[in-house]
């Protein structure tokens, strides 16, 4: 099909090149062999009376009028791509999509793990790829490249739409032999103690509660990093440190390890994670419907909050 003489067919291969700078890697992408990629793209090269990628040393380059036009062809992609599904109706016990979800592994392990057995009765054939966020977690929503974007407030990729899970605190976890049955620390204890800490990604980032307490008078002292939070239990066993994370899940590992939740006597405000999806994705009837199957899990999360509350239980909620 042809639309002012361009062959939009041209477009997905034109996106990959973009995209990649590679015609290598864009015929890999869009599944066509290298001289076809390759003649596509002498082919929009005259479409457009411009180069498009322009070669240094042993790499490619996008010209001004590429990187132009890097945005507007991509957002033409996601716009047929949100019409092909577009399906009058939904039926998940039949449906076989894939749904790439992007969240940290405190989220999969008190949310997406209850979600993902949810699915595997209601959606049986239904496929899901969880991946760890990371500093390219934004670029990819942005991109289309994950349906759903599961962050805290903070992070919120601004211009697409978002709907509030779930909130939580932050408890102390600590090992029994050295803090004994201790039910909250004093601040002394707190800041003299070591620390794990949790850094994560590609650059290292810092997780939400180390950021609010960089900004106090005094400083943790962390003499071991754990890339992920879930690693952190098989680390602190048995050691005089403390860890500090999110109350469901100290709660979650407690129950696991020999390990006891303690009241944190820094006062970290609460925090709150969000769900995100492309805009382009608002009325497509499969992610809506995980949208709500997530939302489901996460308003158990917050009534058994408030039962254990009222239960009177020890709990730092």
């Amino acid at each position: 099909m042809r639309f002012d003489k361009l062959d939009l067919n041209l477009l997905v291969v034109l996106d990959a090149l973009l995209t990649t700078r590679s015609v290598t890697r864009a015929s890999e992408r869009v599944f066509l062999s290298q001289p076809a990629t390759s003649l596509s793209l002498r082919r929009l090269r005259e479409y457009f009376k411009d180069e498009l990628l322009q070669p240094i040393g042993k790499s490619f380059v996008l010209t001004p009028l590429a990187a132009e036009l890097v945005k507007p062809v991509h957002d033409v992609l996601l716009r047929v791509q949100a019409i092909s599904r577009a399906q009058p109706t939904f039926d998940p016990a039949t449906s076989q999509r894939r749904f790439v979800i992007d969240s940290s592994d405190y989220v999969i392990s008190v949310l997406l793990s209850e979600v993902i057995r949810r699915a595997a009765s209601a959606a049986p054939r239904m496929e899901f790829d969880l991946r760890a966020r990371s500093p390219q977690s934004r670029e990819l929503l942005q991109g289309g490249e994950i349906e759903l974007l599961i962050t805290p407030q903070f992070a919120i990729v601004p211009g697409h739409p978002s709907e509030l899970l779930f909130e939580d605190t932050f408890s102390c976890l600590v090992s029994p032999e050295y803090f004994g049955t201790t039910r909250k620390l004093t601040a002394e204890q707190y800041f003299e103690a070591s620390h794990i800490g949790v850094e994560w990604g590609g650059g290292r980032r810092l997780t939400y509660d180390q950021q609010l307490i960089a900004v106090g008078k005094r400083a943790r002292r962390q003499d071991v990093i754990a890339p992920s939070f879930t690693l952190v239990p098989p680390l602190l066993v048995a050691t005089p440190r403390i860890a500090t994370l999110p109350t469901r899940l100290a709660h979650q590992i407690a129950e696991r390890f020999p390990l006891r939740v303690v009241e944190c006597p820094v006062q970290i405000p609460a925090f709150a994670e969000h769900m995100q999806w492309h805009k382009y994705q608002e009325r497509d009837p499969a992610i809506a419907w995980l949208r709500g199957l997530l939302l489901e899990v996460a308003q158990g999360l917050q009534a058994s909050r408030a039962t254990t509350k009222r239960g009177g239980r020890t709990s730092p909620n």
